[in-house]
């Protein structure tokens, strides 16, 4: 069939990635049509959010796609985790250059088994260390709900891009809250799965990385559920974590009847700062619409949960600063470069020497106290909660150049603790292993997206869909809302 005219911005930008594969399949557009739009909604709406740090020619030109479910669907990569053959990857830094990765990692792999045609890349900040993606080398992203305000980290070049409707689809990574952070801040929808569920680089492990799982960031529950069955795929001695052969979520998405037992926590989590009137209110709202639809919810007190002050201590060391201190300084030596202040930011710095007091002993008490909070949790869900609700952060979306940036010229462990105040009720969910997904609970005051977050046992990811594509029934006009800056609004 001779594929018809492009399609026009509003049917393209109306379109999740589901429904961008049902026109490829139909031949209503070819692949090579859709990738060349593709393009052109970068270009129209990535001058003012700054999102993309590459688009790739020759899959523009010359789309190499499988026939997986996706058949030519573009989306890009972000800039930082999983890798692509032939291509270089940065992580946010202004001085990792000629690092091409010899192979796809396992992720790519199964995104380019889906179907997907990988067009490019999005920005993080360096390493993904911060809660908004600012930095020397690719300079500021923006939120396309408002310029003046940051789009998150540490997948914000993902998120800023999907939310203006620039792709329907980015891949994302998680250390601490990275895709849901984001994914609250532009009013998308953000699932970080359980521990091991996704394959990670090669050369890791859940051993080695601990608190890190990639994915993706969508405007609708469907085409996060179809993706990730899609993403499960592990090569056999890749990981640790054994799963049911049956992956399917999207069964998920039909509507039924079930009630669920549901706790609701909107304390501080033993942070010392209050959590915005917004982001409480919006949870509380989201509570009285489930006990309306029958389901049990029942408020629970922080210390019913964990502990979470040893959770932030341990993870500092144990995920954080022993890890990403040695790490760097290693990757710039091996590009032959000497850190400075003007090619790496003052937090950055500021971590490798916090790195160099923390001693084997202190690596490894952090590390089992991790043992201790797991088993917290475990008896958290035995007393027979389904879902746990809570806001998705601790703060509304903030102005650009705040001190959640690496730029920030705070102390390093008051640095720290504000990105752990911002991501007090993400975090816990990495240093646990645990699955979790944000979803679009409206608008703050300042007219940007907030989320709120359910939390599940461990491997209860469809628990997590049939939560959200209910929630997307009940409040359509929480989802897949394009922002206001987008290919259709903007020239």
């Amino acid at each position: 069939m001779t594929a018809k005219a492009p399609l026009s911005w509003e049917e393209y930008a109306g379109l999740d990635a589901t429904g961008l594969a049902g026109l490829l399949r139909s031949g209503d557009v070819s692949v090579q049509e859709l990738a060349a739009q593709a393009r052109a909604a970068v270009s129209k709406v990535n001058p003012a959010i700054n999102a993309v740090v590459e688009v790739f020619d020759d899959a523009i030109a010359e789309p190499r796609v499988s026939e997986g479910p996706f058949m030519g669907v573009p989306m890009m990569m972000k800039d930082l985790g999983s890798r692509m053959e032939g291509r270089a990857q940065e992580a946010g830094y202004s001085w990792l250059k000629g690092f091409i990765a010899d192979e796809d990692d396992p992720l790519t792999a199964n995104f380019r088994s889906a179907g997907f045609n990988i067009i490019g890349r999005t920005t993080t900040p360096e390493d993904g260390m911060a809660g908004v993606t600012e930095t020397l080398g690719f300079g500021i992203t923006r939120n396309p709900w408002d310029l003046a305000r940051s789009a998150g980290g540490s997948s914000g070049g993902s998120a800023a891009l999907v939310a203006a409707g620039g792709l329907p689809i980015c891949s994302a990574s998680d250390g601490a809250g990275s895709i849901r952070l984001p994914a609250a801040w532009t009013g998308l929808i953000g699932l970080k799965t359980t521990r091991g569920r996704l394959p990670l680089p090669l050369g890791t492990h859940e051993a080695i990385m601990p608190s890190a799982s990639e994915g993706i960031v969508t405007r609708s529950v469907r085409d996060t559920a179809y993706v990730h069955e899609l993403l499960t795929r592990r090569s056999q001695g890749s990981g640790f974590m054994p799963y049911p052969e049956d992956t399917s979520l999207a069964e998920s998405l039909s509507p039924s009847d079930r009630k669920l037992r549901i706790a609701v926590s909107t304390g501080n989590w033993s942070r010392p700062d209050t959590v915005p009137a917004d982001a409480i209110d919006a949870v509380l709202h989201v509570a009285d619409w489930l006990v309306d639809a029958g389901h049990s919810v029942e408020a629970v007190d922080d210390q019913q949960i964990c502990d979470f002050e040893q959770v932030y201590a341990s993870y500092r060391i144990a995920n954080w600063i022993a890890p990403l201190g040695r790490w760097i300084p290693e990757l710039a030596a091996a590009c032959g470069v000497t850190l400075t202040q003007d090619n790496t930011s003052n937090q950055t710095l500021q971590l490798i020497e916090a790195a160099k007091d923390i001693s084997l002993h202190d690596f490894l008490a952090a590390m089992e106290t991790n043992a201790t909070t797991t088993r917290q949790w475990g008896q958290f869900w035995d007393r027979g909660f389904d879902l746990l609700l809570t806001p998705t952060l601790g703060d509304v979306c903030p102005p650009v150049g705040s001190d959640y940036a690496l730029s920030s010229q705070l102390p390093y462990d008051e640095f720290f603790g504000l990105s752990v105040d911002l991501c007090r009720y993400t975090l816990p969910a990495n240093d646990s292993g645990l699955p979790a997904i944000s979803v679009p609970a409206g608008l703050d005051g300042n007219g940007c997206p907030l989320g709120v977050q359910f939390y599940a046992p461990w491997c209860r990811e469809r628990d997590l869909i049939w939560m959200a594509a209910t929630l997307e029934r009940a409040s359509p006009q929480h989802f897949s809302q394009l922002a206001p800056l987008n290919v259709v609004t903007t020239e």
